[in-house]
């Protein structure tokens, strides 16, 4: 059992719920990366900003500008440039600093390395600064940003190195749960699909004994078929039985009217009674008959007579047999044969001819006269196909599948001749061998198109014993 997987991937539920949760993590966890890097980074930006304040206020405390002069010559020789800068440009006399050139600052604001001329000194790649007057000149007084830059780069390494392999993992772990659901989901659901179109036999593979809700399911669908199963082997035993044992008393009733009618002298109108009674009798047997065949065709007991069978000559023989009855009653039956060939089955020469012949007076029975009956026999790739049309009433689409089942008929049906049981084996001998059956619209009309497998092949579309009724899918 195949399931009949769906195109879109994502139409699969346990695969959208791992996608979801997978995009929830990612921007839950980017939020929170990017929540504390901005914090952090805050954290140190205002840390920063008030030591190079306060630094700064240091220094303007000094009213003289001789003290201030010696200060900073004192810190630009214990303090690197890399660190922090410092340059005094007095309004007389010559800069004192660790740094060449600095541009005017009078505001808090970051300085980036290209900004400051220094000669052969070490600098960092950014710095926060201030500036302003101070002591008869203007001092600037800058802090490296490094431990900001590096906090950044710090989390950017996290968010590579930890974030990015967690997520890959558990993405790979998330999916592979999620189609491993997935695979669950639809081989359950492809078993349901099979029962529904009457594959008794579909069963949910690899079902264990686990607590997995999935496996539950399992485990039921499966008991479900297996009762289901039983339920019809049962309902067709009876069947089968009940034919068995109400045929041979039919057959006695039969025997007792033909003694009757060769043994006693009866007037005209017993007499037709008598014969009414015969003809009942006897469409009673060939339902009866016909019900065992059934039950015989879906139990795969004539297999073993199967062997590779030239479908055309088998359906030309039924054509020519029924060739003077056709022309009797004003039906114009024609055989066309497309192709060359091969037209090889494997399967039972009289079944096939059987099969054939039920459509044929289905026609035959249900067309008016003047009507026509076409058989195509062609090829479909590696397939022999075999289709009867004609140009009488039809059968709705509606109950196409009703009139596979036993004993059913159309209401415009009732008053002729006929069980209800002609599609019903057709569709049985079809089941046995492994043939694709679908009734579709002649426009007028009907059209019954049987698909069967190549000679030494064997497709397992149709595994016998199925509820025919249920096997064919309309064309």
């Amino acid at each position: 059992m195949t399931p009949n997987l769906p195109g879109n991937p994502l139409r699969s539920t346990p695969l959208r719920l791992t996608l979801i949760l997978i995009a929830i993590f990612t921007i839950s966890s980017l939020a929170i990366f990017s929540f504390s890097s901005i914090a952090v980074r805050q954290n140190f930006d205002d840390a920063l900003r008030e030591s190079v304040t306060q630094a700064f206020a240091s220094y303007q405390a000094i009213d003289e500008e001789e003290e201030l002069r010696e200060r900073l010559a004192a810190e630009v020789v214990a303090v690197p440039a890399e660190m922090t800068v410092l340059r005094f440009v007095p309004y007389a006399g010559a800069p004192v600093g660790n740094v060449d050139e600095l541009p005017d600052i009078d505001v808090l604001r970051v300085l980036s390395e290209g900004e400051i001329a220094a000669g052969t000194r070490a600098l960092s790649d950014s710095y926060l600064a201030i500036g302003g007057r101070v002591a008869g000149g203007n001092l600037v007084v800058a802090q490296t940003r490094e431990q900001v830059v590096e906090m950044g780069e710090l989390f950017l390494t996290v968010f590579l190195v930890g974030f990015l392999p967690t997520l890959a993992m558990a993405s790979a772990a998330g999916l592979a749960v999620a189609r491993r659901a997935r695979d669950r989901v639809e081989a359950i659901r492809g078993t349901l699909a099979d029962l529904t179109s009457g594959d008794l036999t579909a069963r949910v593979p690899d079902v264990t004994d686990a607590a997995d809700d999935l496996e539950q399911i399992g485990r039921a669908v499966n008991g479900m078929a297996r009762a289901q199963a039983a339920s019809t082997a049962s309902l067709r035993q009876i069947s089968a039985d009940i034919a068995h044992d109400l045929k041979t008393p039919i057959q006695r009733v039969a025997i007792q009217l033909e003694r009757l009618e060769s043994r006693t002298i009866l007037t005209a109108d017993q007499k037709g009674i008598v014969d009414a009674a015969l003809t009942e009798c006897d469409r009673i047997v060939r339902t009866f008959q016909s019900l065992l065949q059934i039950a015989q065709l879906e139990g795969g007991a004539v297999r073993d007579r199967f062997t590779p069978t030239d479908l055309r000559a088998v359906v030309s023989g039924v054509v020519e047999i029924y060739g003077p009855d056709a022309e009797a009653s004003g039906h114009d039956l024609r055989l066309d044969v497309v192709g060359a060939g091969p037209f090889d089955v494997n399967g039972d020469r009289q079944l096939l001819g059987q099969v054939l012949a039920n459509l044929i007076e289905n026609g035959l029975r249900h067309v008016p006269p003047g009507g026509r009956i076409v058989v195509t026999l062609t090829r479909e790739g590696p397939r022999a196909a075999l289709a009867v049309a004609d140009d009488g009433p039809g059968i709705p689409a509606e109950e196409r599948d009703l009139v596979l089942r036993r004993l059913y008929r159309l209401e415009r049906s009732r008053t002729t001749d006929g069980s209800g049981l002609g599609l019903s084996l057709v569709a049985a001998i079809a089941g046995l061998h492994d043939a694709t059956l679908s009734l579709g619209d002649a426009a007028p009309g009907l059209v019954v198109h049987l698909a069967f497998p190549a000679a030494g092949g064997g497709s397992k579309e149709h595994a016998a014993g199925l509820p025919h009724g249920e096997q064919a899918g309309l064309a």
